[in-house]
């Protein structure tokens, strides 16, 4: 079996791993470690514990980066803004608050991207060594390695992943680094190639992983099939809307020998069914009864969507003037301190607990309620979605807003402004006093799972699909799941819930009457704004953002975004979609949005700038994104 001093000491050699592009920033902590009696790289690798230590290695450094994937993920979007409360640690909150102004600076350390290549090599160090050790290790399956060649495929590519969506391109190898002698300096590899190579990947591998989870604490947080099937279909939603922003009804991708022609309706459906797979993969396995790690079993309401029930709230007691039995939302976010629990909504989610030493402690420090919090709820964005306010008596009629939007919690303490207690595991309860306000009084502490892939989350990025291929039938599915999704979570103290058939104009998205859609037609937005209820705090918002700016660049109707359109380079720069984001949903945030408008500039100005230290580490492999380039504090018009 692995030693901790040998693991300690491989990963101590491990950490030179970062791609060239990378430098050695990211691992400073561990190359301050020189053990006199190292683990030589060629005689490290014996048997399968060794390949077990070095993929546990690889989801333990993950943990690590929840911090970036939380900022990168959230931090711009209309859902937020700064803590004016905050007292002490001023640079953090400079920091960040310069990045929510869209002011991102290059010299930023929150954009060292290290960590994630760190991850990333683990990963290729299993898949390089797995047959070797297959062929050493009489004791390790075929059937072991298949599972874990599966998880760390899926592992690799999600971390790429949110490297395009933070940074757009990036340096891009499945080639291991073992050491600095062999360091390499990649340039930045495109966008959509890297998408391309990663859905390739994932699409080799699934099905091979394990189907669930079981009642041991370490098999909760490995990578699924359903986890394999939800990237996947996040990918496809992504790869469609980038290649319909660009007006590229049709691509061809060489896989191997072969060439595979993508449509864009194609990939919408793509993303349909691999939604599908995890929804029905997870449904299978709930029926099997892994995945409730309570002391009791949960009741689930169907709401006729095939292979999808989803965890019932109880509002049995709302007639007698007590606030519903939140179940659901207790149960997704679980008290990981003791002992962890995966709810049977869960497909990846990276763990943590109270004696680990990489504490997941940021979540509470980004998204929590007090002085100590840097963000508190944007109440003119999350009032807007909700219907025109936020309130917080008993006319609360989405109980998610409990958990995600409050000010009061025990004692009745008013904090002044809007945050979200979700990665707090709260208690609702109703005052004594006349108003009867309800209180949510706080049952936290520190360590709080990440959840990456939910079934909701997955459901939403069908209905985005829908929406997007558009037509009154798709149109309808689209609405039928957002409002499973928003009926569940409807805590109406007066009336039951009313459903429409079809989108009109009436409703406004009112959440008394339970009506989950918009005016008019935009049935994207509609389920953009049940993922920010849904998805709040979850590291998502951002990136849909920058999904739904992509997906309207220009091109598909015609219309042309003429800054840098020619008819040999005919896709710009992106600039009708980002303007068509920003006054979209920012104008919400920002009092003088054409600012923020105009130093988003282009698509480029929708991604993250690159760690100066890695540009400097590149030796000119890789150049800043253009954007960047100039004065974080240029206003100008693009035009």
């Amino acid at each position: 079996m692995i030693t901790m001093k040998k693991l300690k000491n491989i990963y101590t050699s491990l950490c030179l791993l970062g791609l060239a592009a990378v430098g050695t920033t990211s691992c400073e902590d561990w190359l301050t470690i020189y053990p006199q009696d190292r683990v030589v790289e060629e005689d490290f690798w014996e048997d399968k514990n060794d390949l077990e230590g070095v993929r546990y290695a690889a989801y333990k450094q993950m943990c690590s980066t929840v911090q970036k994937f939380a900022v990168w993920g959230d931090l711009r979007s209309d859902s937020w803004e700064m803590n004016q409360n905050r007292h002490g640690d001023q640079g953090s909150w400079d920091t960040y608050n310069e990045i929510m102004q869209a002011q991102p600076d290059s010299s930023m350390s929150i954009f060292d991207w290290g960590g994630v290549y760190t991850t990333i090599n683990f990963c290729n160090k299993v898949l390089q060594h797995g047959e070797e050790i297959l062929e050493k290790d009489k004791q390790f399956t075929q059937g072991e390695w298949r599972q874990m060649k599966a998880e760390m495929v899926g592992l690799r590519a999600l971390n790429y992943f949110y490297l395009i969506r933070a940074f757009k391109d990036v340096p891009y190898s499945t080639k291991v680094i073992n050491k600095d002698v062999e360091v390499e300096y990649f340039g930045l590899t495109n966008q959509l190639d890297v998408l391309d190579s990663i859905i390739i990947d994932v699409e080799s591998v699934k099905g091979q992983a394990r189907n669930r989870f079981t009642s041991n604490n370490d098999t909760k947080g490995l990578i699924t099939n359903a986890a394999l099937y939800a990237m996947l279909s996040d990918m496809y939603l992504w790869r469609a809307s980038l290649h319909e922003g660009r007006g590229l009804m049709s691509d061809t991708v060489l896989l191997g020998k072969d060439s595979v022609i993508h449509t864009v309706e194609g990939d919408y459906k793509k993303c349909i069914e691999y939604a599908d797979e995890a929804i029905a993969t997870l449904y299978r396995n709930n029926l099997q009864g892994n995945t409730s790690y309570g002391s009791t079993v949960l009741d689930k309401v169907d709401f006729g969507l095939a292979n999808c029930e989803l965890i019932k709230n109880e509002f049995d007691n709302v007639a007698s003037g007590r606030p519903a039995d939140l179940v659901a939302q207790r149960e997704i976010f679980g008290d990981a301190s003791s002992g962890g629990k995966n709810s049977e909504e869960s497909i990846f989610e990276l763990q943590f607990s109270s004696s680990d030493e990489r504490s997941n402690g940021t979540v509470s420090h980004l998204y929590g309620y007090s002085n100590g919090t840097h963000f508190q709820v944007c109440e003119a964005a999350l009032g807007a979605v909700y219907g025109g306010s936020i309130n917080d008596d008993n006319g609360r009629y989405d109980s998610r807003t409990w958990y995600s939007v409050c000010k009061s919690i025990v004692g009745n303490r008013d904090l002044g402004h809007y945050y979200c207690f979700k990665h707090s595991r709260p208690y609702v309860s109703i005052s004594d006093n006349a108003d009867k306000e309800i209180i949510v009084e706080d049952n936290s502490d520190s360590y709080r799972n990440w959840i990456i892939y939910r079934l909701t989350d997955v459901m939403l990025m069908k209905a985005e699909a829908y929406a997007a291929m558009g037509g009154k039938e798709n149109n309808k599915l689209a609405q039928q799941i957002v409002n499973a999704i928003h009926r569940r979570s409807f805590c109406n103290l007066k009336e039951d819930v009313k459903i429409e058939e079809d989108v009109t104009t009436s409703s406004a998205n009112n959440p008394k009457k339970g009506d989950a859609v918009m005016p008019g037609s935009d049935y994207v937005k509609l389920v953009m704004n049940e993922r920010q209820i849904e998805l709040l705090a979850e590291g998502k918002r951002w990136f849909d953002l920058v999904r739904y700016a992509e997906r309207n660049a220009g091109g598909m109707d015609g219309t042309k975004d003429e800054r840098e359109w020619t008819e040999d380079k005919p896709i710009g720069n992106g600039y009708a979609g980002v303007k068509k984001m920003v006054e979209g949903f920012m104008k919400n945030k920002y009092t003088n949005y054409t600012v923020q408008r105009n130093r988003l500039k282009n698509r480029y100005g929708l991604y993250c700038p690159i760690y100066y230290m890695e540009v400097k580490a590149a030796r000119g492999a890789i150049e800043q994104n253009p954007v960047w380039n100039k004065s974080k504090y240029d206003t100008s018009d693009f035009e």
